[in-house]
């Protein structure tokens, strides 16, 4: 919709002379233009100059949009900005009379700026070096916290908005009995005596309002020469005014001139986002309460309001945003709540769902996108999804980047330190920074190594990074080290000359050892002794453009980008955010240009909003826009999702400004009795006015969502969009497809759901479509479950032997294709319980029948060779390693009882039956007096063997056709045992459980009788023969059993699982 010629209302606010006028409206009622409107009015007819007028705006951005506007319509140049904010009203007033006295410029400080005197204050106090306020013992626990600076800041914020020095706050901390305030007084005077000296001339964005106001109050000369240039002033959203601006405009109309000046204010009670800034709505509305009374900005005493009743929206839309701006707590005016749509036959819809999971309603946001542009022949740009938070914003974003939906890149809506491409280079500019502080890792850490390496900058998968460690523990372990693969990664990135014998695994951990390295020699040099000293007056954008040059990515990001797509937009995110990163750096050095690189660190660290930049930006283009209240406020779109409506989240009731109660001294100086329950109410509206905001985006169709589970509960404010009880709605289900591949894959589903030889022809012929069209998996070509076998070949041809390994027989008998595909590297590297079985197996062979003291020793000895990270995993799988050696040694005390010596361990055999090689190691051989010899084979894991299936043990039984086959008479002849002529004589053969199999009862002792005493004595021969032409032939069969499959390594590839049923 749009605004062909004025309203009623609108013409009598462009005709509107003499005194102040206040022109309310709710959304889309056409409030902006009937700002320009009444700014061009004045202009055209000669009334005024463009140098007379000052339009305020409550951001950079609107006041940008209103300039390119006016200016556009007028066809020509103002010598000043027609249209700025209430800071940058200030910062010219400032410099205006720094110029009539000769001083230098102002400079404007922002947040994080400010923080850094805070805390550099607050740690002068904890040092000792300067006497610091009387804090109460309830906060000194949070004094160096981050948090508690922001409460600081704020409180201190909230003080200068409302004209209060350090004495005011002495005196209302005495009256209302806050010790808070008192202490917080004290830190104000220093705050204002520190930076009149450190940066003369500097202000933040509250003091520099006051600080305007003051000087217009006291210097003649620049009062005379700001007043005698306005004829007349427009604030545009004046609900967002704080009462600092509010102050600065009433100085600005009693400020004497023979000149008229007239006062428009225009906005909305209703909305609001600046609330976190001081914006209170009351100003506008006319509250009693208000720090300030509107009607007082008249110099004639006449003071008018004009109500917007049109509303360019549908009625459904209207009826939705009037029921949620009911729940806003009325500060003064609510007439103008009651619009009419501008056309009654508009059609509009509001739509709330209930998803079922958080990736289900992210799904569905998706799903609904692309039928807005693919059914309803939506542009992408028509159509925005607002979310609480930055953060609620990433699973959307990757949802909407799946099923191809471009995105806007807005590096604005969250801060620059959480953009993924920002935040692995501030973490190696951390760690450059502790290094050459003579720390020997700085802040290189393992857990931040991952992290690095996982990064956009890094790019290495999780496959990459565990090939990676094994690679590194391999030339450990080779060089006769033993140090955990976490150490490994941190030294690797600190010296990569080890890098050179890892393959392409190592890739990203060159390009972060080379960013790693880069940084560092910018910043330290190195001593007589090799050691890292910090450079001084270095320079952090020197320091992170190394660091970024190291890195390499900038070329391939660029071409990635240009080649569009999802992967473009994403690169075209991160090229957006290192941009804004350089330009954060830049303004950093230009206003504090003696400060060290860390203090820059710690100010971006420390961000907690995005940060308002200039830097040159990816165009948007057509594309869908994900942004908060904040971004989304000032703009409409056709469609708006507001996704994540969820109870505790929107609204967020948490109470603001409690440590140092900073809202209670607002309320006190309004004259307001202040309670708990009210705080929590003045939350909940200002959370009401964000919503209103966001619901009164959508100028046709408003959709919101929200997920109900075990842990999640939707909003109440879903009933105020779509009255009905939320409890009782039914959950959405996400069916329709809206991509190809979700298409290809939902008619391959009714295809194969139906019938038997009834397929549906229209499922078919689209298929074929699409197949034509060559989507991937619409062509049954492509499809596994109809591709012929590519090969039916043997392993082995027939008069080759096959290799067979005692240990994998049994695993063979249970399921030939777990064999196949463990033994070609599907059971992955050893972890956890093998590694640790490994570590016992050796030490049982190198002591031998050596005391349970000396093993347990040993254990602790080779303890790093496991590489387990310190901690109580490691603590408790040492533990565990005690107890196996310990029920070693009770094993070979009893055994030894009872007439047996081992007489071997790990004891290598090769033998030939028939086809089959039975090839392998057995852990113990053991002797009696008589002669005879039994196996004993370890057991470290934790399931012990059925009594059952002893009798047949595959691997038992292949050792006693091995004793008998004479694999091992030679070794039994070196070690003086008489095997004869016929061979030794067999025991039988054992499992001996060490591991928790094993119980509370010492070593388990499962033992196999000999095979000559078995009514079938020929069974592990034959089972040998069988396995070895099963081994070698071309087909495995996959034999499920539910126990087995539950801890199979390979289920994601067996077509009888349901992993694997696409290779069936």
């Amino acid at each position: 919709m749009s605004f062909p010629v004025p309203t009623d209302e609108q013409r009598a606010a462009i005709d509107h002379r003499g005194g102040v006028l206040r022109v309310l409206g709710s959304a889309r009622t056409g409030k902006t233009e009937t700002a320009t409107a009444i700014v061009l009015d004045r202009i055209r007819t000669g009334e005024v100059g463009t140098d007379q007028v000052l339009v305020l705006a409550s951001t950079r951005q609107a006041a940008a949009g209103l300039r390119r506007r006016i200016m556009a319509e007028l066809g020509g140049t103002a010598t000043a900005p027609i249209a700025r904010t209430a800071a940058s009203l200030a910062f010219g007033v400032l410099r205006a009379g720094a110029a009539l006295v000769g001083d230098p410029p102002p400079r404007l400080l922002n947040g994080p700026e400010q923080d850094v005197v805070i805390r550099d204050l607050l740690a002068g106090h904890a040092a000792g070096d300067v006497t610091g306020p009387d804090w109460p013992e309830s906060v000194l626990g949070a004094l160096p916290t981050r948090a508690f600076r922001a409460e600081l800041r704020d409180l201190l914020m909230r003080a200068v908005e409302n004209s209060l020095g350090a004495a005011d706050l002495v005196e209302l901390a005495d009256r209302h009995g806050v010790a808070e305030w008192r202490a917080a007084a004290v830190l104000l005077e220093e705050y204002d005596r520190v930076t009149a000296l450190a940066s003369p001339g500097a202000y933040d964005p509250a003091w520099i309002v006051a600080a305007a106001a003051e000087a217009l109050r006291t210097d003649a000369a620049l009062a005379g020469q700001v007043r005698a240039g306005l004829r007349l002033i427009v604030v545009d959203d004046a609900q967002e005014l704080t009462p600092g601006a509010a102050r600065l405009l009433a100085t600005i109309v009693g400020l004497a001139s023979p000149q008229p000046l007239d006062i428009v204010l225009l906005g909305d009670p209703d909305s609001g986002v600046q609330s976190f800034r001081g914006a209170d709505p009351a100003i506008l509305a006319g509250g009693a309460a208000a720090p300030l009374d509107w009607t007082t900005l008249s110099r004639t005493g006449a003071a008018t309001t004009i109500r917007l009743r049109t509303a360019y929206r549908p009625d459904a839309l209207l009826a939705a945003s009037r029921r949620v701006a009911s729940a806003v707590g009325s500060v003064g005016e609510v007439a103008h709540r009651e619009v009419v749509p501008a056309d009654p036959r508009a059609k509009g819809t509001v739509e709330t769902h209930l998803l079922r999971t958080p990736s289900a309603e992210a799904a569905y946001v998706a799903a609904r996108i692309r039928e807005a542009v693919l059914l309803d022949g939506r542009r992408w740009g028509d159509i925005a999804v607002v979310v609480r938070g930055g953060r609620r914003s990433d699973s959307i974003r990757r949802a909407l980047a799946r099923a191809d939906v471009p995105v806007a890149a807005d590096v604005a809506e969250v801060p620059v330190r959480d953009e993924p491409a920002v935040r692995p280079v501030l973490q190696l500019l951390r760690a450059v920074l502790g290094a050459a502080d003579g720390d020997d890792q700085g802040d290189l850490t393992p857990a931040v190594v991952v992290e690095l390496l996982g990064s956009r900058v890094g790019g290495t998968d999780a496959v990459q990074l565990r090939r990676l460690r094994r690679g590194l523990r391999r030339i450990e372990l080779a060089g006769g080290g033993g140090r955990p693969s976490d150490d490994l990664l941190v030294e690797a990135i600190r010296h990569p000359i080890v890098l050179q014998e890892v393959g392409i695994e190592a890739t990203g951990a060159r390009r972060v050892a080379a960013a790693y390295r880069a940084g560092l020699d910018v910043v330290a040099a190195l001593d007589e002794e090799g050691r890292p000293v910090a450079r001084r007056d270095v320079l952090v954008e020197d320091v992170l453009w190394s660091i970024w040059s190291a890195l390499g990515l900038a070329d391939r990001w660029r071409a990635t980008a240009l080649a569009g797509g999802a992967h473009g937009a994403r690169a075209d995110r991160d090229l957006d955010a290192v941009l804004a990163l350089f330009a954060a750096a830049a303004r950093f050095t230009d206003r504090l240009p003696h400060a060290d690189p860390m203090a820059f660190l710690e100010h971006v660290e420390e961000q907690e909003l995005p940060g308002d930049t200039l830097a040159v930006r990816t165009p948007e283009g057509d594309s869908v826009a994900v942004l908060t209240p904040a971004g989304a406020a000032g703009r409409s779109w056709p469609l708006v999702i507001i996704s994540g409506v969820q109870d505790g989240v929107w609204p967020d009731t948490r109470l603001r400004g409690q440590l140092l109660r900073s809202t209670e001294l607002v309320d006190r100086l309004r004259g307001r009795d202040w309670s708990w329950r009210s705080a929590a109410a003045a939350v909940r509206h200002d959370e009401t006015r964000l919503f209103h905001v966001a619901v009164t985006r959508a100028t046709e169709h408003l959709i919101a969502t929200a997920v109900r589970d075990e842990t999640e509960q939707p909003s109440p404010y879903l009933d105020l969009l779509e009255p009905g009880g939320v409890q009782d709605r039914e959950p959405t289900e996400v069916s329709r497809p809206t991509t190809s591949r979700e298409l290809v894959a939902w008619l391959r589903q009714n295809l194969m759901a139906a019938p038997t030889g009834d397929p549906d022809p229209a499922v078919a012929a689209g298929l074929a479509r699409l197949a034509e069209a060559g989507v991937a998996g619409a062509d049954p070509e492509q499809w596994w479950a109809l591709r012929d076998t590519t090969s039916a070949r043997v392993l082995l041809p027939r008069d080759v032997a096959v290799d067979v390994s005692p240990s994998r027989i049994q695993t063979f008998e249970d399921c030939p294709l777990r064999w196949l595909l463990t033994t070609r590297g599907g059971d992955g590297p050893p972890v956890g319980s093998s590694a640790l079985g490994t570590l016992v197996h050796d030490i049982a062979r190198d002591l031998g029948d050596a005391p349970t003291e000396r093993m347990a020793a040993e254990v602790n000895a080779r303890w790093g060779l496991l590489g387990l990270t310190p901690g109580w995993v490691s603590d408790r799988t040492r533990a565990l390693a005690h107890d196996m050696v310990e029920r070693l040694g009770a094993y070979v005390e009893q055994a030894r009882s009872q007439g047996w010596r081992a007489v071997g361990a790990e004891v290598s055999m090769r033998v030939a039956l028939d086809r089959a090689v039975l090839r392998g190691q057995v852990d113990r051989i053991e002797a009696d007096e008589q002669g005879r010899v039994r196996i004993i084979d370890y057991k470290t894991g934790s399931t012990a063997t059925r009594k059952a299936d002893l009798p047949r043990h595959a691997q038992l039984g292949a050792y006693q056709v091995a004793l008998g086959a004479g694999a091992f008479d030679k070794h039994l002849t070196e070690v003086g045992l008489d095997v004869g002529e016929r061979g030794p004589e067999s025991a039988g053969a054992a499992l001996l459980q060490l591991g928790k199999a094993a119980g509370r009862r010492g070593a388990g002792f499962e033992e196999q009788r000999r095979l000559d005493d078995d009514p079938d004595p020929r069974w592990a021969h034959a089972l040998i023969e069988a396995t070895a032409e099963g081994m070698s032939s071309g087909t495995f069969e996959a034999r499920p059993e539910e126990q087995r499959c539950q801890r199979c390594p390979v289920r994601r590839t067996c077509p009888a699982q349901p992993e694997g049923a696409s290779l069936a």
